[in-house]
């Protein structure tokens, strides 16, 4: 198995960690956070208001870990592409590797892509192209 291998494992094994770990934080959260609240929903005179307040504090809770589900995506698939553009034997979806991009070469170094067509260069007497005369 190739590094670039392990590193898309890895990416992939620490994305299912989050998604996985943020569920079971906010089932236990929510679970310990409903105790209070269904004791406050059996004295009228709070009742209504833990009402409200309960409805707020789910609202709260599920926006909260809900970014933290799509954040934890957003970098997953951000490091899935750069794990791509840095590994030159991955295949883009048009068929070319996707580490080939202008500048790159083979030993992993970039260099500056040339600004335009390569200019011609005059050739020594002898060398073909060269008129005889």
């Amino acid at each position: 198995m190739s590094s670039m291998n392990r590193l898309r494992g890895l990416r992939a094994l620490l994305e299912d960690v989050v998604e996985h770990g943020t569920t079971a934080v906010e089932r236990v959260h929510r679970a310990t956070a409903a105790r209070p609240f269904d004791v406050l929903d059996h004295i009228p005179p709070v009742a209504p208001a833990a009402r409200g307040v309960r409805l707020i504090h789910d609202a709260t809770v599920a926006g909260v870990y809900e970014t933290i589900r799509q954040v934890n995506h957003l970098v997953g698939v951000t490091l899935a592409a750069a794990i791509d553009l840095y590994d030159p034997e991955s295949p883009d979806p048009d068929g070319e590797r996707a580490g080939a991009h202008p500048g790159a070469t083979t030993d992993g170094e970039h260099h500056a892509p040339a600004s335009g067509p390569e200019p011609e260069r005059a050739s020594a007497p002898g060398e073909p192209g060269e008129p005889r005369g």
